[in-house]
């Protein structure tokens, strides 16, 4: 299997019963945690339903009351659908974030930041311009100027759509896959 993290190339939908089957033959004590897409109850009860032990949570928990992302971010996550999405290095690159493999992609925002370098990596990474765009970069960001920065989120931000508690994210999220657990096979027969 290819790695997966950080945006990798399996979607959650087939990796986690891929997976769940892998580590039941080989592994059963060890726990599975489904992350990519998981931002409310119904995505809980789906990760579960195949073969999760429990979810990881980030676009979700970016837009809560007690996170430390910027206020510019979380607004720019409400605004945003699944398709204002990109996969993409630039950010990686502008924060001097290497990886080992070029397989690890960044899912991003698509920002005015990320227009103008996806695709151009190659010059974002000649000395001169990176740290001028660097410094830019992390202006941006420390600023909470999600247009002129990188904002690290997932397709799920057309789901969220309201700044709200951790607390109350996680109680709606449990009590709404609860539900859909107990009436999933009254909505089969029905």
């Amino acid at each position: 299997m290819k790695p997966a993290a950080h945006s990798g190339p399996r979607s959650t939908f087939t990796l986690v019963p891929e997976i769940a089957d892998l580590l039941a033959k080989q592994a059963p004590q060890t726990l599975l945690v489904a992350a990519g897409g998981v931002g409310d109850g119904r995505a809980l009860a789906a990760a579960l339903m195949l073969g999760a032990d429990g979810v990881l949570v980030g676009t979700r928990f970016m837009a809560t009351a007690e996170s430390a992302a910027p206020r510019g971010f979380q607004e720019a996550i409400i605004a945003a659908d699944g398709d204002a999405t990109i996969k993409t290095t630039t950010v990686d690159i502008a924060r001097n974030h290497r990886w080992p493999t070029d397989e690890f992609v960044a899912r991003v925002l698509r920002t005015r930041f990320v227009a103008a370098w996806h695709g151009r990596e190659g010059q974002l990474t000649e000395a001169p311009t990176l740290a001028i765009q660097s410094s830019d970069y992390w202006d941006a960001f420390y600023a909470g100027d999600a247009e002129n920065t990188g904002v690290l989120m997932g397709e799920v931000a057309g789901v969220i759509r309201s700044v709200e508690s951790a607390g109350r994210v996680i109680d709606d999220m449990i009590g709404q896959a609860e539900r859909l657990l107990t009436d999933g096979p009254r909505r089969i027969v029905d």
